[in-house]
């Protein structure tokens, strides 16, 4: 990297005085080898420049708010195996990071324990899940934002994006690509939990993405935990790719949704006018295989896997839902799928899916 890229980069970030470190460049005096070692000296509003180049890391900068360049989305790639919760990609809480691929993938072969019944603590974390691509859940959050720009996030394991939020946060997702392919879907998030952070001064913002998700039927979990709060939401854009069954081993019975049953759409009981593909091309596993395989997914929408179900206007014992809403005693609230704390707000259009869309 030569020494006239430097003033450009200086002013991205809005303050010439920033400091500027190189990672992944040889010719570069005092480059790193190792994003982690170059966040060990940066302090907040220092700019990170990575260089093209794999870099197996797990990155945590969760007291940090630095700006993290790429000089190519592709070709600048920081992986991680991902097995264990503990270990996402990137664990942070504030920042922008720009042109950057971030890749959970799925190498270490590990059995995880079976979570139902079990008392989740943070010493079992790693026995009962996988780790997430981004996890972002840390009090530095409260009165910062994060930002992520023209941004790939894979996941072979976990949702692509876990979050916890705090109050006077934003955490937006501009131009990103988003693909699972794992044991779940693309966003996992839930409000905070302790009343110093919560309040209703929380904004989660996806603008101009590609949601890829053959991980998992449910796209989002919803997590609702303290009805004081409450989450502005914006899905402006988003093209989606997903699956759906009507399989009920896939969907969770204390599911709160409240959106329409995919059965009943697929069965021409309820329109939408959200795209659906019904697949008949043999048994689950293998259409879901062949979701997951494929490098192009065709039109966006939701494909639908049919197992023979009867679809009556019957109430069912599960709801074959993109969203997985929790809810304090799985009762439906008034927000965005039914959640209690999450709201959908006038900003929401042109996405594929016309729930995430304000419907006039």
């Amino acid at each position: 990297m030569t020494a006239d890229i430097l003033p450009a980069i200086q002013a991205f970030t809005g303050d010439e005085s920033a400091n500027v470190y190189v990672v992944g460049d040889p010719e570069t005096p005092g480059s790193f080898e190792t994003i982690t070692e170059a966040v060990s000296v940066a302090v907040d509003g220092d700019v990170i420049v990575i260089c093209p180049g794999e870099y197996d890391e797990s990155l945590d900068i969760r007291d940090k708010d630095l700006i993290l360049l790429g000089l190519d989305k592709d070709t600048c790639i920081i992986k991680y195996d991902t097995a264990h919760y503990s270990t996402p990609v990137l664990n942070g809480a504030a920042g922008t990071f720009c042109n950057l691929t971030f890749y959970g993938y799925k190498e270490k072969k590990v059995e995880l324990k079976d979570a139902s019944g079990e008392i989740v603590t943070p010493d079992n974390l790693d026995d009962l899940f996988s780790g997430y691509v981004i996890h972002i859940d840390d009090d530095f959050e409260y009165t910062r934002s994060i930002t992520f720009n023209n941004c790939n996030i894979i996941s072979e394991n976990n949702n692509c994006v876990g979050m916890g939020l705090r109050n006077h946060f934003t955490a937006t997702f501009n131009n990103c690509y988003f693909r699972s392919v794992g044991v779940a879907g693309i966003l996992f998030i839930h409000d905070p939990d302790n009343y110093l952070f919560a309040g209703d001064d929380m904004h989660v913002v996806f603008k101009d993405n590609i949601w890829v998700n053959f991980g998992y039927p449910y796209l989002i979990n919803f997590k609702s935990i303290y009805y004081a709060n409450s989450t502005d939401i914006t899905f402006q854009n988003v093209t989606t790719y997903c699956y759906a069954t009507d399989t009920e081993e896939f969907y969770f019975p204390g599911n709160s949704c409240t959106m329409t049953d995919i059965r009943y759409l697929a069965a021409g009981i309820v329109p939408t006018s959200s795209p659906l593909y019904i697949l008949e091309t043999g048994r689950i596993t293998d259409c879901i295989k062949l979701l997951r395989k494929q490098d192009t997914h065709g039109l966006p929408g939701i494909y639908y896997i049919p197992d023979g179900n009867v679809i009556t206007e019957e109430s069912e014992p599960f709801i074959a839902s993109l969203y997985y809403v929790v809810n304090p005693y799985n009762l439906p609230g008034d927000g965005f799928a039914g959640s209690c704390t999450f709201h959908l707000n006038n900003d929401s259009f042109g996405n594929t899916l016309e729930e995430m869309n304000i419907l006039r």
